[in-house]
C-alpha cells in the first residue's frame, strides 16, 4: 500500500464527511413546520427560536392560527395559570408567540423583529418593559451573543442604511458588543461611520445567509422544549369555563395567599426557598441603583424606529418591583417612578400611546409572584387589558420618529419637569 492510498483511508472519510455537509447546506432546503412544532415553539421561550426565522416567520404568517408577538423578557417564563398563554388558549382567539427570556432586552429585541419585518407590517404586538434593564451598561455582552447570532446579524446588515442615524447608531452597538474583529464586525464598522457595504460584501451576506437559512430549514425544528406539555395545556381547564373578571381576579388573589405563606415578602413559596432564604448581604443591597441613566434608552429607540417602519400597533406594559422587597433592598421608588416617566415621555412623544404603566403596582398583594415579575393577578389584569387590544380593531397610530431620542443628552437626562420641558424645546423637532 503506498503512503497516499494510506493517507487517503485515514483521512478520506473525514474529507467525503465535510463534503457532504457543505453540500447538504449549500442546496436550498425548504421548510414547513407542523401545527404542533408552531404551538410548541410559540410557549418554548427557546435561544433557537429567538435567534432563527423560519418557525416565527411561519407563524406570523399563519392564516389560521392568529400568533401575536409577545416581546419581553424573564417575565413571559412566569406561567401559572393565568398567563397570557393559558388566558389565550381558553378565552381569546389569538395565540400568543412569547419571545422573552433573561438578557432578551430592546436590542436583542430589535434583531429578532428585523427577521420578520414582513409578517409585522400592519400587524399588533405587546412589548413588555421592565426598567430593570436601564442599568448604567445596558445589556451584557454576552446576553446579547446568547440570543442574537450571525443569521439575524448579517440579515440586519443587508438592509443597513449608512445614511441612517438609527442603522448608524445600531452599528456601534453591535461593535461595542461584538467587537470589530470578523466580518459583522468590519461590516459594522462600515455602517457605523456612514460607509455602504461594497459588492464583494454583499454578496458574501447573501452567500453566508443562504448556508445559515438551510440550517435553520433543517434543524431550528428539531430541539424545542415541553413548555407547552408541561406547563399550558394542563392549565387550561384550571380555568373558568366563562370569562369574568372579577372571578378569575378573586381566584387568582386565593392562588396568591395559598403559594405564598412562608415568607413576608409576599413572593412564591419556592421562590422565598431557593433565591431568598439562603442569600445573605441582600438588604439594602440596592439602596444606590439607578435606571435613569442608561444606552438602553438608546436601544428601545431603535425598537420603536423599526415598529414604526412596519407600523406595527404596539401596546406596552411597564414592570412593577415587589414593594416588601424594594424596601428590604432599599431601591429608591422616586428613581423607579422617574425611570417609568422618561419610558413613557419616549412613547408618547412619538405617538405609541398604548401603556400600561404598572410600575406603581408593586405593593397590591397577589399582583407579582416574585420580587421583579407579576404574576397571578398582574396577568389578570394584564390580560383583561391587552386581549381587547389584540382583538378589536384599534386606530391606525401615527408615529413620528426623533432621533433625538438616541443622543446621549437624552440617555443620561434625568427627567424632572423643567429637564423635560427644556428638552423638548432644544431638541425634539415637533
Amino acid at each position: 500500500m503506498t503512503n497516499r492510498q494510506r493517507l487517503w483511508r485515514i483521512f478520506g472519510p473525514v474529507i467525503v464527511a465535510c463534503l457532504l455537509v457543505v453540500v447538504v447546506l449549500a442546496i436550498p432546503w425548504h421548510s414547513h413546520h407542523s401545527q404542533r412544532t408552531l404551538q410548541k415553539a410559540a410557549v418554548s421561550i427557546s435561544p433557537t427560536v429567538f435567534k432563527n426565522r423560519s418557525i416565527k416567520v411561519q407563524a406570523m404568517s399563519d392564516h389560521k392560527v392568529k400568533y401575536v408577538p409577545f416581546f419581553g423578557s424573564s417575565e413571559l417564563n412566569r406561567m401559572d395559570r393565568f398567563h397570557p398563554s393559558v388566558m389565550a388558549a381558553r378565552y381569546h382567539n389569538y395565540r400568543p408567540f412569547l419571545f422573552g427570556a433573561r438578557g432578551t432586552q430592546s436590542l436583542p429585541q430589535l434583531f429578532n423583529m428585523n427577521m420578520m419585518q414582513a409578517q409585522m407590517k400592519n400587524k399588533k404586538a405587546v412589548f413588555i418593559i421592565s426598567p430593570q434593564w436601564f442599568v448604567k451598561q445596558g445589556v451584557l455582552p454576552d446576553a446579547f451573543k446568547y440570543y442574537n447570532g450571525t443569521y439575524a446579524n448579517l440579515l440586519w446588515l443587508k438592509q443597513a442604511n449608512p445614511k441612517s442615524k438609527y442603522d448608524r447608531y445600531t452599528a456601534k452597538r453591535l461593535v461595542k458588543l461584538l467587537g470589530d474583529n470578523g466580518s459583522v464586525g468590519s461590516y459594522s464598522q462600515k455602517i457605523a461611520a456612514g460607509k455602504p457595504l461594497s459588492k464583494w460584501d454583499r454578496h458574501w451576506i447573501n452567500f453566508k445567509l443562504g448556508i445559515l437559512r438551510n440550517e435553520d430549514n433543517l434543524f431550528s425544528g428539531l430541539a424545542i422544549n415541553s413548555n407547552y406539555q408541561r406547563r399550558i395545556q394542563p392549565r387550561i381547564h384550571q380555568l373558568p369555563k366563562f370569562y369574568n373578571y372579577a372571578d378569575l381576579q378573586a381566584s387568582a388573589s386565593r392562588d396568591a395567599r395559598r403559594q405564598t405563606t412562608n415568607n413576608n415578602f409576599h413572593v412564591l413559596n419556592r421562590f422565598y426557598n431557593s433565591r431568598i432564604r439562603q442569600a445573605k448581604g441582600l438588604r439594602n443591597s440596592q439602596k444606590h441603583f439607578s435606571y435613569l441613566r442608561s444606552p438602553e434608552y438608546g436601544d428601545l429607540e431603535v425598537v420603536l424606529n423599526q415598529m414604526a417602519k412596519t407600523h406595527t400597533n404596539v401596546i406596552f406594559m411597564i414592570t412593577p418591583v415587589n414593594a416588601w422587597w424594594e424596601k428590604y433592598t432599599g431601591l429608591s421608588m422616586p428613581m423607579y417612578y422617574h425611570t417609568a416617566d422618561k419610558i413613557k415621555y419616549q412613547l408618547r412623544s412619538q405617538g405609541f400611546n398604548n401603556i400600561l404603566d404598572y410600575s406603581h403596582r408593586g405593593d397590591e398583594p397577589g399582583f407579582m409572584q416574585d420580587t421583579i415579575h407579576i404574576g397571578w393577578k398582574g396577568w389578570v389584569d394584564f390580560d383583561h387589558s391587552v386581549a381587547p387590544f389584540i382583538e378589536h380593531k384599534q386606530p391606525q397610530p401615527h408615529y413620528h420618529m426623533d432621533s433625538a431620542f438616541l443622543s446621549k443628552k437624552w440617555r443620561n437626562l434625568k427627567p424632572t419637569k423643567k429637564n423635560l420641558q427644556n428638552f423638548q424645546q432644544t431638541e425634539l423637532n415637533h
